[in-house]
């Protein structure tokens, strides 16, 4: 098929799509190359069709094909995908751009380059000057692609492009990089995305292209609502393309309630997704409220707010999407909206997908958007709501948490750098509530390091274990550790400042295989990029040795999540071991991007690491950047997972972060083999606090009575101790009686 829509024939096509139900993702040009047609593209050297494969001819240098999305599309968001069979060196996707600057015919290329290069093994994006010459590249990839055969694609997104190259099956990922516009300013001098795209190649390369797809992402424009339907004893307006049978809607189109529903509300669907599913509310008209997306094709769910018809992307997630029936429910709770997509077939115990404060909102109509799949068993009700203590993010002020459960107290390290005082201590009854207490590192004149980061501690043995990170006399970076015998330090050096390796590495988090009964580090080390490390080591009376030959790399930067404008970026690896299994989290991306939280699994503590097929678990939004750096804690009274990470201050300003948790849960993963690691934030708005079943039940006895009360007024200790605190307003006192009294008489 020599292409799916002419050019001529776009606005015709157009008009047409806007009768039916118009599909976001709109197919422009395809190309498989089975016939010598070429009338679309402009060209810049010699290009043949030949053998269904659209090759270079003869020449020197660099041959460029461009294309134009049509001017009817100009503003929309889109994706190239191309095929690049038996490449040898260099070739790949160009992206137009636009600047103040940007003026004039270029002379090769105005914006950014997506390509393959060297011997073919390297994957990189570089970028065009002001005039169109080439600048150089922004991130490479060495070594990377093991085959002669791969794909392309290229997605542009408001002011962000995402470059991967897969295997043609799309199963096997070589490279990917996420770049927002601006993030390197040495080499990128553009403001905008234009749809001016093109193919490169070099000569040289014995390669060819195939399967040209260019992909636009249209606004979805709700089509003429002229049918009633009656859905489970809700009046709905619907399009032609929807029909009822036997108790549920299919077909194509949308349908929105003929009232609005109530303020707050809690509705809940069944639905079996296919392509492009919507879930509308708060709708004031067609063209003004939210909806919730579950996008079976690219395995994505997204929360939008519709302005003018103009859809504003607030958050967007990677997720399964199987085979069969769903529930999605849309809680509203004064301004609050909550939404999930039971993607694990969790039933009520599924994590929600998206929670976020509404502004402006004043209720409105409700609907679905279908594309293939159906709807059924609507039923809406009044909200739930939260019952029960709660708290909101951020709980914390620090950069880097690690946090330490010792003896019912939680204990948050951080850097303070006031004189020589360096890292502090917070103390917490609850993982919610925190206190500052007093620095436990300090500084002499003895120190010869600067630039001090990342406290990690670790119990073991009777022995508090202070890891961190500083720079020596030369600059570089390298682990230190010192120790105390009180989680309240003083830390101290025990054998001198001497670095745990002579080689640049930060991180330092150690982790104890109950399993084994041994003990691991994580390392962060530097090559093209942050690779992470685990090596097994000893800790013997407060002194630290490496285990020789354990020392292995189990995670380096390869997919989009984690390479950015930046650099390739993998880091803070955390483990916990579940079902036999080695999870290992870490954060992905530049911390002054919008890195996030993903995570790897293993059989194996020392690898290898499988990355989870739709990493990132916890990523930015709209309201919440930066998210990542994370570790595990449980709650006080051990029933519950929980997650602390740290956020930006504000999206975008990354000089102060803020400590946040969120709840974490294994799921069985319904196509089998290891659970799945699922994350319930990150949050922005109220939250159930973590579980603690001993708060006011001192003695552990399964009953609270006045013993735990005169226990706490006899026995609480001189130091601060979580257990004691149980009105958790971080002091011990008379009060903390009191408030089990209160308990025992409601």
């Amino acid at each position: 098929m020599k292409k799916l829509i002419e050019y001529l024939f776009v606005t015709a096509l157009l008009a047409l799509m806007f009768i039916s139900a118009n599909a976001k993702e709109v197919v422009v040009y395809e190309n498989d190359f089975s016939f010598d047609y070429l009338d679309e593209f402009t060209s810049n050297g010699s290009w043949v069709v030949s053998d269904g494969v659209l090759k270079t001819g003869t020449g020197t240098g660099t041959a460029y094909l461009y294309y134009d999305i049509p001017d009817v599309y100009d503003g929309c968001n889109y994706r190239v995908d191309v095929d690049f069979i038996g490449h040898t060196s260099t070739g790949g996707i160009s992206i137009g751009a636009a600047g103040d600057t940007v003026t004039g015919t270029p002379s090769l290329f105005h914006g950014f380059d997506c390509f393959t290069g060297g011997n073919g093994k390297k994957a990189a994006l570089g970028c065009y000057k002001a005039d169109g010459s080439w600048s150089g590249n922004i991130v490479v990839g060495s070594d990377i692609i093991t085959a002669s055969d791969i794909h392309f694609s290229v997605e542009v997104y408001d002011n962000e492009l995402t470059f991967t190259v897969t295997s043609l099956d799309g199963k096997t990922t070589y490279y990917g990089v996420t770049y927002t516009l601006g993030t390197n300013t040495t080499r990128d001098i553009y403001s905008a995305f234009t749809g001016n795209i093109a193919l490169r190649k070099f000569y040289t390369d014995k390669g060819a292209f195939d399967n040209l797809k260019v992909t636009v992402y249209e606004e979805d424009e709700l089509p003429s609502l002229g049918k009633t339907v009656d859905l489970d004893g809700f009046g709905f307006k619907s399009s032609n393309g929807l029909k009822l049978s036997s108790g549920a809607v299919s077909g194509s189109g949308a349908m929105l309630t003929q009232s609005a529903l109530a303020d707050n509300f809690k509705a809940s669907l069944t639905l079996t997704p296919e392509n492009n599913s919507k879930v509308f509310f708060g709708m004031k008209d067609n063209n003004n409220g939210y909806a919730f997306e579950i996008n079976r094709t690219r395995e994505t769910v997204a929360f939008y707010q519709i302005t003018n018809g103009e859809y504003i992307r607030l958050g967007v997630k990677n997720a399964p999407v199987y085979d069969g029936e769903h529930t999605v429910t849309v809680e509203v709770t004064d301004s609050v909206a909550t939404v999930t997509f039971d993607a694990f077939f969790e039933g009520e115990d599924a994590f929600k997908s998206f929670d976020f404060k509404l502004t402006d909102y004043a209720g409105g109509k409700f609907g679905v958007w279908l594309e293939g799949g159906n709807v059924k068993n609507l039923s809406v009700t009044e909200t739930d709501g939260i019952t029960g203590e709660t708290y909101t993010n951020p709980v914390a002020w620090g950069a880097d948490p690690d946090v330490l459960f010792y003896d019912g107290t939680y204990y948050l390290y951080n850097r303070i750098h006031s004189g020589n005082d360096i890292f502090r201590v917070y103390t917490s009854p609850d993982l919610v509530r925190w206190t500052a207490r007093s620095a436990v590192f300090s500084i002499d004149d003895s120190f010869t390091t600067t630039g001090y980061m990342s406290p990690n501690v670790f119990y073991h043995d009777g022995i508090f274990y202070l890891f961190y990170a500083a720079k020596n006399t030369d600059g570089k970076n390298r682990l230190f550790y010192a120790t105390s015998d009180s989680p309240y330090g003083p830390f101290t050096h025990k054998n001198g400042q001497t670095a745990l390796h002579d080689v640049s590495e930060i991180g330092g988090h150690p982790y104890y295989d109950a399993d084994s009964g041994k003990i691991y580090i994580s390392y962060v080390r530097f090559d093209n990029g942050n690779h992470i490390y685990l090596e097994e080591i000893t800790l013997n009376d407060g002194v630290f040795a490496v285990v020789p030959g354990t020392l292995t790399k189990v995670i380096s930067p390869t997919h989009e999540y984690e390479i950015d404008g930046y650099g390739h970026i993998s880091e803070g690896g955390v483990l916990y071991k579940h079902n036999g299994y080695y999870y290992m989290i870490y954060a992905a991306g530049h911390y002054q991007g919008h890195y996030g939280e993903a995570y790897a699994v293993a059989e194996n503590i020392l690898g290898p690491y499988t990355k989870y097929e739709y990493n990132e678990i916890l990523t930015s939004n709209k309201h919440i950047d930066g998210v990542g750096d994370g570790i595990f804690v449980q709650s006080p009274d051990g029933t519950e997972l929980w997650m602390v990470y740290h956020q930006h201050e504000t999206p975008g300003k990354y000089s102060s972060r803020y400590t946040c948790i969120d709840q974490v849960k294994f799921v069985a993963d319904p196509e089998g083999g290891p659970d799945i690691l699922t994350v319930n934030g990150p949050s922005t708005t109220p939250q159930i606090k973590p579980s603690n079943i001993y708060r006011y039940d001192i003695n552990r006895s399964g009953i609270i009575s006045l013993y735990d009360a005169m226990k706490v007024l006899r026995d609480k200790p001189s130091t601060y101790s979580g257990i004691y605190d149980t009105d958790c307003n971080n002091r011990l006192d008379e009060y903390d009686a009191m408030a089990i009294i209160d308990e025992l008489v409601k």
